[in-house]
C-alpha cells in the first residue's frame, strides 16, 4: 500500500504544478532510483487507480529506472551499485560509500493534452 500513497502524491504534485488541474494531462513521466525501496509493479497497478480516484482514469505513467550509482571511500572508484550493502567490486570494503545515484524518485515531466477542453 505504500505504493498507492506514492501515486496520490505524485498526481497532487502533478496538479499543484499545472494551476490545479489535471484533465488537460494525459501522461506524467517519472524517474525512479532501483535503490529507492519502490515496487514498480506495485506503483504501476496502483496508478490508474488512483487517477481514477481523481477523475483522470485515462492518465497514464512512464517510469523510467535509474541504476544506482556509487564511490568507494576507500579505493575512490565509482561503481554501479545493485543492493544497498553490496560490497565495493574494486576494493571489496562493506557499506563505506557514498550513493551518487539511484535512491530517488522524481517527477520529470508531464504531457499536456492541449486538444482537450474538459
Amino acid at each position: 500500500m505504500h505504493e498507492f500513497s506514492l501515486c496520490e502524491g505524485i498526481i497532487q504534485q502533478v496538479k499543484r504544478a499545472n494551476h490545479n488541474q489535471l484533465t488537460n494531462i494525459s501522461q506524467v513521466n517519472i524517474e525512479v532510483g532501483k535503490l529507492a525501496g519502490v515496487d514498480l509493479n506495485s506503483l504501476t497497478f496502483w496508478f490508474p487507480i488512483v487517477a481514477g480516484k481523481f477523475n483522470v482514469p485515462e492518465l497514464k505513467l512512464k517510469v523510467i529506472e535509474q541504476d544506482g550509482l556509487a564511490k568507494c571511500n576507500c579505493c575512490l572508484q565509482q561503481f554501479h551499485l545493485i543492493n544497498l550493502f553490496d560490497p565495493c567490486p574494486h576494493c571489496a570494503s562493506y557499506g563505506d560509500y557514498q550513493i551518487l545515484q539511484g535512491r530517488e524518485m522524481l517527477i520529470k515531466s508531464f504531457a499536456l493534452d492541449l486538444a482537450s477542453s474538459k
